[in-house]
């Protein structure tokens, strides 16, 4: 008898540290998806569009570490003068600039923390 409630006893400890495990588990995983915001890059040189990527990325990552994480970024100081090979050109008035959502950005890549549903285009034109 002692034989049969010492095995009840290990079998009920095994499920409920399982059941506890799996629990943690899933609060870890949902965490991780809760930390990261879904963003639209898209590049345009005079308009044209040549690139586009639809990018999940972390809340608290700035725009120019998610453009050198996926692109090949060249920058001027603190000012990014070319992507992906399509560079600013100075005698041109040539310039990258960026808006969010359709507006103007109002501050420099390395300071803005896209959010999540945020259309970032990046247009190489002429000022």
């Amino acid at each position: 008898m002692k034989k049969i409630i010492k095995a009840a006893m290990v079998v009920t400890i095994i499920f409920l540290l399982g059941a506890c495990g799996k629990t943690s588990d899933t609060k870890e995983s949902k965490k991780a998806k809760e930390d990261l915001v879904n963003v639209t890059i898209i590049l345009k040189e005079e308009g044209k569009e040549f690139d586009k990527k639809e990018l999940k990325v972390k809340k608290n990552e700035s725009l120019q570490t998610i453009l050198e994480t996926n692109y090949k970024v060249e920058m001027d100081k603190e000012f990014i003068s070319g992507i992906d090979g399509h560079q600013q050109d100075a005698k041109l008035s040539k310039y990258w600039l960026y808006d969010i959502n359709g507006k103007q950005a109002e501050v420099m890549a390395v300071e803005y923390f896209p959010k999540d549903g945020d259309v970032i285009t990046w247009d190489l034109k002429k000022l």
